[in-house]
């Protein structure tokens, strides 16, 4: 699949197998065993990679997580956001309720504050910043991207909706992405409302 040209992807750039795991669980799910019709549309590196078992704990390339997200949008014919959204939502119910689910609080701004603490257990790139900016509201900034792409940013929407479903927040939820730095932007800044 072809990369996005305002993705800026470095080599370098690693995110947690938890991830990469999250995204193939919503693939078996909607593909079956195999996901055949998204390995049809992975390059041979991403194929390797996806021949041995991938443990929560491993680092992986964020660019074969972007790859894989990308072919997953192809395969299930609908607007690719859409999938990414769902890709995300997904993440946050399934390693929150399960391998991370010790990070959930009550508390919406105590979750975020305690998220941007742990980003570097989780990516290797990118430095996150949370602010309350009032009682039901927030604003996570990911400052200093060496790595981003409009895939990433759409799943980590849909993350930060689930997430704040997930602590109970009584909303409604709003998440939305108001500065990319797939747009120029010196960072991703997404405001949280519930």
């Amino acid at each position: 699949m072809k990369a996005d040209p305002s993705d800026r992807i470095d080599p370098r750039a690693m995110v947690k197998g938890t991830m990469l795991r999250a995204h193939l669980s919503w693939a078996t799910s909607r593909f079956g065993a195999g996901y055949e019709p998204v390995r049809q549309r992975l390059s041979e590196p991403v194929l390797a990679l996806l021949s041995r078992p991938v443990l929560p704990t491993d680092w992986i390339p964020v660019s074969s997580l972007i790859e894989l997200d990308r072919a997953i949008a192809d395969a299930a014919g609908e607007p690719p956001e859409t999938t990414w959204l769902a890709l995300g939502r997904h993440s946050a119910a399934l390693n929150l309720t399960g391998v991370y689910k010790s990070f959930i609080s009550s508390e919406p701004h105590r979750f975020f504050e305690r998220m941007t603490v742990l980003h570097h257990q989780f990516q290797s790139f990118g430095k996150s910043v949370y602010e309350r900016t009032g009682e039901r509201s927030g604003r996570i900034r990911i400052e200093s991207p060496s790595t981003y792409s409009r895939v990433y940013c759409v799943s980590g929407k849909g993350y930060y909706e689930e997430a704040l479903r997930l602590l109970q927040a009584p909303g409604p939820i709003v998440v939305r992405e108001t500065e990319c730095a797939t747009a120029g932007a010196a960072a991703c800044i997404f405001e949280l409302a519930w």
